[in-house]
């Protein structure tokens, strides 16, 4: 879906309504900080490939991207509260490795 809003493509298969891309740094993916918080809890490793495989175009597994995006905005957990209820999981994996990556695992909400 990120893939998608970083491109284009038409909306309800209408050629004639294309949704237009956004940029990078206007997408930030939402993710449950664990599985209390929400149906879609996906562990940090698979997340992180995620995040990898869009914005350095490695571990993507079969998935194939429209292009890569290192400006992208970066990964947020639904609630700071529920990442602390559940240990700190995604806390402890919130670091980039360079003040060029996005922002892994923000936290953002409470």
């Amino acid at each position: 879906m990120t893939d998608m809003l970083l491109t284009d493509f038409p909306v309800a298969g209408d050629a004639n309504n294309v949704f237009p891309p956004l940029r990078p740094d206007q997408i930030a993916i939402g993710m449950p900080a664990t599985p209390n918080a929400g149906n879609g809890h996906v562990p940090s490793s698979e997340t992180n490939k995620a995040l990898d495989c869009l914005t350095r175009k490695t571990n993507c597994g079969s998935c194939t991207t429209h292009g890569t995006w290192p400006a992208l905005r970066g990964l947020m957990t639904w609630s700071i509260n529920w990442d602390r209820f559940g240990g700190g999981s995604s806390r402890r994996t919130s670091t980039a490795t360079s003040a060029d990556e996005p922002c892994r695992y923000c936290c953002w909400g409470s």
